[in-house]
This record gives structure tokens, sequence and C-alpha cells, in this order.
């Protein structure tokens, strides 16, 4: 029996980055890691956290607020004896200085949080007692979302696909995307080549709504076209089975006929999407996707849109048929308050809502 992988390629390859982003951090840093991966967080959403962590030691150097050559050799003082305004200071530099958005600042607020909350509750010294008790990152506020539910079911309505759009968009790269770039020899060669890959990838991500990463990890086994069910390990290397819609299945079949002598896959070769790198088979990666997902809508819309925005785009059409529980359970949500973001109720159906109850 073949033995079942833990994590995905792109968590296994973010897992050798923690390793080497480790070698520059404080080794308080390698003890954090260990409890986090105790708590089965991912080494992708781990690395997030690193980067954050990176920053905020290079501003305290910077600043000059832990004076060390490296930051690597900063210690568990400097962080114990943090003010409040010197945290403040380093977020409104984030918010000025960097002009980061709210929402990007609350994940790195998030991720401070996390490494003073196992500083202050969950490590040990010689004698049975926590490094330090003196959590400053607990008295930072985070940044509440002040945007309506109208305003934000506006933004997110322009940027995804709804009802006919889904195929349309799907049809303009089987057909139309050829003609938009005939004068560009490069694009034209690659999507003579990828056609039939690149229109399973985007119909799959429309028709399931699975995130990228799971569908670069998706392997020949993991694909069933009879039952249209697909086999994911998704977000704390939780498998889960996902069902896709019909019209999927013509262009997974096109590709499937094509997989093996288009990208040279031998019997090794287990990624379900490849590419063709030096003459050899590669599983295709995210970035990879994600870079053929924004080419295509740039082409389609005049706008690059991300692989989420088609998750999205499949969220919001299925959430008009059936339960938001249901919806959880094909997304791999563990809160109903997740889900939710994704259905957007439009003006007309907000009306439509109200003039139910008179029918």
């Amino acid at each position: 029996m073949a033995k079942r992988e833990r994590l995905t390629r792109q968590q296994r390859l973010h897992k050798v980055k923690l390793e080497e982003k480790l070698k520059n951090l404080p080794p308080y840093i390698e003890e954090y890691k260990d409890d986090m991966f105790s708590g089965n967080v991912s080494p992708s959403t781990l690395l997030g956290y690193f980067h954050d962590f990176e920053k905020f030691f290079n501003w305290l150097k910077a600043e000059g607020i832990a004076k060390v050559g490296h930051i690597k050799d900063i210690s568990l003082d400097t962080l114990e004896k943090l003010k409040l305004q010197e945290a403040n200071s380093y977020f409104s530099y984030l918010a000025i200085d960097q002009e980061l958005q709210d929402e990007s600042i609350n994940r790195k607020k998030s991720s401070l949080k996390s490494l003073f909350k196992f500083l202050t509750e969950r490590t040990e010294d010689d004698e049975g007692e926590c490094y330090f008790y003196r959590n400053v990152m607990a008295k930072v506020k985070m940044k509440k979302n002040t945007e309506t539910l109208d305003a934000r079911a506006e933004r997110i309505s322009e940027k995804i696909f709804h009802g006919n759009e889904i195929q349309d968009f799907i049809n303009f790269v089987a057909f139309d995307y050829p003609a938009a770039v005939q004068e560009q020899k490069q694009k034209l060669a690659y999507y003579k080549r990828d056609h039939e890959r690149d229109l399973a990838i985007i119909a799959l991500l429309l028709a399931s709504g699975i995130r990228v990463s799971e569908l670069a990890n998706l392997s020949l086994s993991s694909v069933n076209m009879k039952k249209r069910k697909l086999s994911v390990l998704r977000k704390g290397s939780k498998e889960a089975t996902v069902f896709f819609r019909k019209f999927a299945l013509p262009y997974l079949e096109e590709y499937k006929r094509v997989r093996n002598t288009r990208y040279k896959a031998k019997e090794g070769n287990k990624y379900y999407f490849l590419t063709n790198y030096k003459g050899t088979a590669q599983p295709l990666s995210v970035r990879a996707i994600q870079q053929l997902i924004m080419k295509y809508t740039e082409s389609y819309r005049d706008e690059k849109l991300s692989p989420h925005k088609m998750r999205h785009s499949f969220a919001t059409e299925y959430a008009k048929k059936n339960s938001v529980y249901d919806l959880m359970r094909q997304l791999g949500h563990t809160s109903t308050e997740t889900s939710s973001l994704y259905v957007n109720t439009t003006e007309a159906q907000a009306q439509q809502a109200i003039d139910n109850l008179d029918d």
C-alpha cells in the first residue's frame, strides 16, 4: 500500500525554506517552529510568519531598540522590555512608510501576537518558568474592518465571474485567445503546446473551487472522472473528498489524452498537471498556475485575476443553490463565518429575498 503524504509538494518546499530562514533568526524561533508543528500548523503558514518575524527584527535593529550586529542575536530580554509605544511605532511604520493595507498589517500583528503568546505561555526555562511574562503584543489593537457588507459585495462582485461568464471565459481561452496573441509568437507557441492542460486547469478550478495549492498537488490516482471526485490534501494536512461540476469533464479528458506524450510523462510522474522542463516531465508549480490564470484573465478582461478569484467565482455560484454548510465542506472551511464571506448578495437578490416573503 502506497504511503500517504502528509504534506503537499509546495509545503515540502516551504519546509526547506523554513530551515534556511532559521539560520538567520534567534534560537527561540526554532522552539516556536517545533511548537507550531506540534499543533499541525503547515510549513506554508509558518513561512509567512517567519517573513513577518524577520521584518520586525530588522526594524528593531535599524531603530536601535535591539543593539545587535545581526538579528539572530536579538535577545528575549529585548522582547520582554519592548514598550507598547515602540510596538505601535512599528505598525505605524508599516502603514505610513511601507504603505501596507490594514489587512496586511493585521496579519503581521497576528504573527507577532502568536510568537509573544508562545514565549510568555508555552515555554520553560531550567526552573520550569516561561521565558518571560510581559506580553506587550497582547496590548496591540487589531484594526477593525469597517467595510459594509454591501460595499464588500460590490467590490468582490466586480472581480469574479458570474453565471454564464464562467463558460464564456473558458470559451475565450479555447477559441479566441490564439487570435488575441497571434502577433506574439512565443505566447502563441506556448498556447499551442499547453492549451489542453491550461483549459483543464481553468475548468477544474471553476468547477470545484479547490485551492491552487490543492490543484497543483493532485495526482493521477486522486482524480476520479467517472464519479467527478477529487481527493485533496487540505490545510493542516487533512484529507478530503471534493466533487466537481460536469462541464469540466471534457477538458480533463482531452488533457489526459495528451498528457503522457505531450509532456513525456513516465510511469513515475504521478502528478496530474505537468510541464516539460528541459525535456523531462515536471509537476506544475503553484506559481506557474497563478501566472497562467493571470495571463488568460488579463487577455479576456484586461485585468489580472488570481486563481483565488476562480475559487470565489465557484463559491458564489454554489452558494446560490446550496447551504452554507454544504459550501463549508466543498471549500474546506472550518467555520460558517469564513464560508459566509463568499456569499455576495446583490441588490437585485436582496430585493427578491424581501419579495419572497409576500409570495
